[in-house]
Order: C-alpha cells, then sequence, then structure tokens
C-alpha cells in the first residue's frame, strides 16, 4: 500500500529535526576510503549493507543502525526505525542543518545564451524509479540560439527546423529518471525533429511555435546495452528579438512520451543568465 502525504510529512519531520541525510553515488570516487570503511564496519556489526541502503553512522563515525530499501520505502518501518535511534541515543532535536537548495545546480552560460532547465517524471504512481522526478541542465552556445532563429525574410505562418546538431542536443535528454552513475548523456537519438512556425511579428519581436518528435534509444542500466526506446511528441513556442537576434523565451512540453510501455512526461524551460545569476 502506498503511503499518504501524512504519513511521508512524518519521515521528512523526523530527517530534518534529528539527522543529516547524506547521499553518495555508487561510482563516486572516495580517495578517503571512507565509503569503504563504513561498509566494512556495517558488515563487520551485522546491520546489513548493500549499494542502496540507509546508513546511520554518529557524529563519531561509528556505525549506529542500518534498514535496508525495501524496508525503507514502507513509510511506517522509515518512522519507527528513525525513531528508534533517536529514543536510543537521546537526540535533541534542531533545525536542518542546510537550507533547503537546488538538486541540479544551474551552469554558467554566455550572455544571452539561456540554459535550458529539463524536468521529466513517469506517470504511473508507482513506488521507487517511477515516484522521483529526474532534472537536467541543456546549455546551447550563442551561435547554437541563433540557429533556432527564423532565417531572414521568413514570412508569417511560414516554418523553418532547428538544425540536426542542436535538435540533437535538445532531443538526448527526453527520457525519465534511469540509473546514472556519470553526467554524461549515454543516449543514441534516432530522430530529433523540431519544427518552427511563425505565429506573430511585432516590430522585431517574433513568436514561433514549436512542434517536435523524438525517438532515441536509452538503456535504463549503464553499461548494459539494450532497445530500450523513448518516443516523444512535444509541442512550445519561442520569443525571440530579432534585431538582437536572441532567443528570449523557449518552452517545450511532451504531448505524448512513452519509455518502453511506461508513459512520461517532460518539460524544457529556458532560464535567462540573469536569472541564474540572481539565484547563486
Amino acid at each position: 500500500m502506498r503511503a499518504g502525504p501524512l504519513s511521508d510529512s512524518k519521515v521528512i519531520d523526523l530527517l530534518n529535526r534529528y539527522f543529516v541525510p547524506v547521499t553518495m553515488p555508487n561510482e563516486a570516487a572516495d580517495p578517503s576510503g571512507e565509503r569503504g570503511r563504513i561498509r566494512g564496519e556495517f558488515a563487520e556489526k551485522k546491520l546489513g549493507l548493500g549499494d542502496v541502503h540507509v546508513y546511520v553512522i554518529g557524529p563519531d563515525r561509528a556505525a549506529i543502525a542500518g534498514m535496508d530499501i525495501g524496508s525503507a520505502l514502507d513509510t511506517g518501518k522509515q518512522t519507527a526505525f528513525l525513531t528508534g535511534v533517536v529514543d536510543r541515543l537521546h537526540v535533541a532535536p534542531g533545525p536542518p542543518v542546510f537550507a533547503p537548495h537546488p538538486q541540479a545546480a544551474a551552469p554558467e552560460v554566455e550572455p544571452g545564451a539561456p540554459a535550458i532547465h529539463l524536468f521529466s517524471r513517469k506517470l504511473i504512481p508507482e513506488r521507487t524509479w517511477n515516484e522521483f522526478p529526474s532534472e537536467n541542465w541543456i546549455v546551447l552556445s550563442r551561435q547554437e540560439w541563433e540557429q533556432v532563429l527564423p532565417p531572414a525574410g521568413t514570412a508569417l505562418h511560414a516554418t523553418w527546423q532547428i538544425p540536426q546538431p542542436v535538435a540533437v542536443k535538445l532531443a538526448q535528454w527526453v527520457y525519465p529518471q534511469t540509473e546514472e552513475t556519470h553526467q554524461e548523456n549515454r543516449s543514441r537519438v534516432n530522430l530529433a525533429d523540431f519544427r518552427m512556425t511563425l505565429v506573430e511579428v511585432q516590430g522585431p519581436l517574433g513568436r514561433a511555435r514549436i512542434d517536435g518528435k523524438v525517438q532515441l534509444t536509452h538503456s535504463f542500466y549503464p553499461g548494459r546495452p539494450s532497445n530500450d526506446t523513448a518516443a516523444s511528441e512535444l509541442v512550445g513556442f519561442a520569443d525571440f528579438d530579432l534585431t538582437a537576434r536572441q532567443v528570449r523565451r523557449f518552452r517545450m512540453v511532451t504531448r505524448k512520451a512513452q519509455y518502453q510501455d511506461t508513459p512520461f512526461g517532460c518539460a524544457l524551460v529556458s532560464v535567462s543568465r540573469e536569472t541564474i545569476d540572481s539565484q547563486r
């Protein structure tokens, strides 16, 4: 049975008041040997271990308690586990050690070249993978953004295509969350078709409708060749300044998207350098 929002909030409250949550990627470099030390101590004390596992350690780095991922996904068991640790150690509550902050930091971009924030999520309400959204940042150079603009002399309601090199950069992240161990793309883009239609012009300012189709091959697990596919139809718009030769705003969302047999939704939203700088 899926846990409701009230029971989920109890776990979040316990973590915020009594613990300092820390994550570590499976493939992370570990020059200090700390990850190996923790696993070794948990194995020695028979507290359980695994690549996906809850490890509770004290301020002195000593192993205290462990919980397998299957049990941790049960909100009742997770609540009892965390409460038990708090009671056993007589931990005093306090405010979160770290303020909320983005998990995917915005990249540096050129002036006049906004970054694209991509957000994707499976649409089936199910535990583990389907519950969690994923996000990425797509960076286009100023020269690449200019290729999104309408060619000189484009008439109202005329259509043009985003050139393939730029279209592929937009398409290669259009899939839901999968297991990742490195920040590099491993998609094979089979189709990246983004057609722009000029729908409005007011002086130097214009707006274009975007109709897109994406088909790519992307294995769920890294290092395991497969024919897993993601197919999407997208719609959106772009606002631009023809005098400054700049795209001011770029938005796309999936109208229909499926990864293997699972529907998903994806949004691509441009974020200006000014907005990025103001949030640092």
